[in-house]
């Protein structure tokens, strides 16, 4: 799928530096013609840089992958953070969901709960939530208005904003690009992370969920001190030096097997 090939190809230039054409078409079992194609469009999403015979990365702290890239990596990983997550919701909760693939996995393990209020400000997720088959019926499905962002699908803006600084929910379930002792919680755009501190403001808990390639990592936009979180759900695969690191800063971790 094109997909896991974008995200192989982005591995293999990140991990080299620098990349040949050449290279890439036969690590990939692809064209030439299906390389170059493949590097005009992950270079139009800003994820690398073409030279002359290849490529090389983009690896600022702004630098983010598309949706479509992200969904394909550290799934099992993912799917175990989410459920796990889900097991914290109880019947007539309102609970925020945010943008990010291991957030929208939680949808499909709510089952157990009656009487959800879900407030989100993306669109992939409200869309997920509406056509769920496993959510109990009724819930209540609460979307912001805002400005809709390209491949994300997130809505941001005042509208947005305004949207959230009138409720209170009882748990907010945060996507985020980096968990680190001293950065705190990081993402990468700025909008997004707007409306993520909002999220944090208005709930008696926030809960955020990571997998390991998470950890250590400082975006370019905070979203939130250690101290105002109440736990990180990640995967075994979390570093244990990282993992202990987190702790000593105040950080409760609950670990999860795939």
């Amino acid at each position: 799928m094109k997909s896991e090939r974008h995200e192989a190809l982005l591995s293999i230039v990140n991990e080299a530096g620098r990349v040949e054409v050449v290279e890439l078409a036969q690590r990939l079992g692809v064209s030439e013609i299906t390389a170059r194609r493949d590097l005009l469009e992950l270079e139009a999403d800003g994820f690398l840089r073409r030279v002359h015979g290849g490529a090389v990365p983009v690896s600022g702290r702004s630098s983010e992958r598309p949706f479509r890239v992200r969904e394909q990596q550290q799934s099992a990983g993912k799917e175990a953070i989410a459920k796990a997550a889900a097991k914290m919701v109880n019947s007539g909760d309102a609970i925020a969901l945010d943008v990010g693939s291991t957030v929208l996995h939680m949808i499909d393990h709510l089952g157990h709960a009656a009487n959800l209020t879900i407030v989100t400000a993306n669109l992939r997720t409200a869309w997920a939530v509406a056509n769920s088959k496993t959510l109990m019926r009724p819930f209540r499905l609460i979307v912001s208005g805002g400005v809709v962002r390209e491949d994300e699908l997130s809505m941001t803006g005042e509208s947005a904003l305004a949207h959230f600084r009138k409720m209170r929910v009882d748990i907010a379930f945060l996507g985020v690009a980096g968990v680190d002792p001293r950065a705190g919680v990081t993402d990468f755009n700025l909008d997004d992370v707007e409306i993520k501190r909002h999220l944090v403001e208005s709930a008696r808990k926030t809960v955020v969920l990571a997998d390991h390639t998470k950890l250590g990592e400082v975006n370019f936009a905070q979203v939130a001190d250690l101290h105002q979180l109440d736990l990180l759900i990640t995967d075994m695969q979390a570093p244990r030096d990282q993992v202990e690191e987190l702790r000593r800063a105040g950080l409760e971790i609950m670990q999860v097997k795939p």
